[in-house]
């Protein structure tokens, strides 16, 4: 199964849009809001007109060096 890194392009959408997953589909939560989700559940986001945009690589890593090493951030 493919997946996408998505961010929601508001704080409304963002609720909109993980109650949409949560419901129909499956979804990863990741810090600073990024969600892994399958490429194919993009549908339902699309037909409920909720926004959201592709997570670039770099707020990918960040995200996943604050799960693999929370201490680095407060020891910068």
């Amino acid at each position: 199964m493919k997946t996408i890194y998505i961010k929601f392009n508001s704080r409304g959408e963002q609720v909109r849009g993980f109650y949409q997953l949560a419901t129909r589909a499956w979804v990863t939560s990741l810090p600073d809001e990024i969600y892994k989700v399958p490429i194919d559940s993009l549908q339902i986001l699309d037909a409920q007109y909720i926004s959201y945009r592709r997570a670039t690589d770099e707020e990918v890593a960040k995200a996943h060096d604050k799960i693999r090493n929370p201490f680095a951030l407060v020891l910068q």
